[in-house]
């Protein structure tokens, strides 16, 4: 049998934060945004996946966290996720054995399902536990791990929904802000906002595009979702020497970004919205926050935008040309462009 290796990992890309990827035997998906809104096109049905091993889920949100719990139960994937995650995937009814809280700081080791299913079996080497624990297979054993980082949502570039333009230019410099501006208006705007847009405005002043979200966010057991975040979390994984880094919002610690190791080869970066650095809604625009972003994590050799296309609500879509070449102009970065549903190479040779 062919031994794989980094070389032959491959990523396809669904829309907004939504990836699969296959390494070392493993399947796993970032989020899980696969059927949307109606306005909008599903590029992989739920139904038609038919192996995965691991979901790592960046956080609780409509465009994030819905469809989990569907794909975790069809296909018995280990979902690694936020508490607040974990809590309405539980409710969904998804098995306890099925779903992994982290908080950022666990180093994770990944086995292939048959590795997982031996050690049920008792059929391979296990890592202690307290008594009737799952059986864990022993790390040795993993093909891969993933290590899992505090970071951060992005915030509103104004004082409301309203002040959100048509399409988002990533070249736009935003600055200022009340002092206790944070992820509390976005969990607020949530609340008491955006998931209630059916109530707040009429029906005949609805586009097609709200029309459908709003009919998307009322079926509430078919797409499980919070207005809580629950604790944005960045994920790398390591494939024997390579490193990818998924962060799924344009935000994060500036310490920990600087302190990641192994440093990525492959950057998987969110850039909608205005950059939320340390907590603080960045001054300057989302290139500038996205270079930096590049540069704290050691200028990784291929960047990959993400949650920058068509969207069922404004910002419509994100203009990244200004954060490309910015990114290209200042760090030694590339940006990688990928299309809907194209399985290409992930690392670069």
């Amino acid at each position: 049998m062919t031994q794989l290796s980094w070389q032959d990992a491959t990523i396809e890309w669904f829309g907004a934060t939504t990836f699969r990827l296959q390494a070392k035997g493993l399947t796993i998906f970032l989020d899980t945004w696969l059927e949307r809104p109606s306005v909008m096109p599903t590029f992989l049905r739920i139904d038609e996946v038919t192996h995965a091993d691991y979901i790592f889920i960046s956080h609780a949100h409509f465009d994030h966290l819905p469809g989990c719990d569907r794909l975790a139960k069809q296909t018995g994937a280990i979902v690694i996720a936020n508490g607040e995650a974990i809590n309405v995937l539980r409710g969904a009814g998804v098995p306890e054995e099925q779903l992994l809280p982290v908080a950022g700081g666990e180093r994770i080791p990944l086995f292939l399902s048959k590795t997982r299913q031996d050690a049920t079996g008792g059929k391979c080497r296990l890592a202690g536990g307290p008594p009737g624990a799952p059986p864990l297979p022993h790390s040795d054993l993993a093909v891969a791990e993933v290590h899992v980082w505090p970071s951060l949502h992005c915030l509103l570039p104004g004082q409301s929904h309203a002040d959100i333009p048509d399409v988002m230019d990533t070249g736009t410099k935003y600055s200022g802000s009340s002092p206790y501006a944070c992820t509390i208006d976005i969990t607020r705007g949530m609340r008491y906002g955006l998931l209630r847009l059916g109530e707040i405005v009429p029906a005949e002043r609805l586009d097609d595009g709200e029309k459908s979200f709003v009919e998307y966010v009322a079926d509430t057991k078919r797409n499980v979702m919070s207005n809580f975040d629950g604790g944005q979390l960045c994920f790398s994984l390591l494939v024997d020497e390579r490193t990818l880094c998924w962060n799924g919002h344009l935000g994060g610690y500036s310490a920990i970004l600087q302190t990641i190791r192994p440093q990525p080869d492959v950057l998987i970066q969110a850039i909608a919205g205005r950059a939320n650095i340390d907590g603080w809604p960045f001054d300057g625009s989302a290139a500038e926050a996205a270079s930096d972003i590049c540069r704290w994590l050691g200028q990784p050799q291929r960047v990959i935008w993400c949650l920058h296309d068509d969207a069922p609500i404004k910002p419509w879509r994100i203009d990244t040309k200004a954060a490309t070449e910015m990114v290209e102009a200042v760090t030694k970065s590339r940006i990688h462009s990928l299309d809907h549903a194209v399985k290409v190479k992930v690392f670069p040779s």
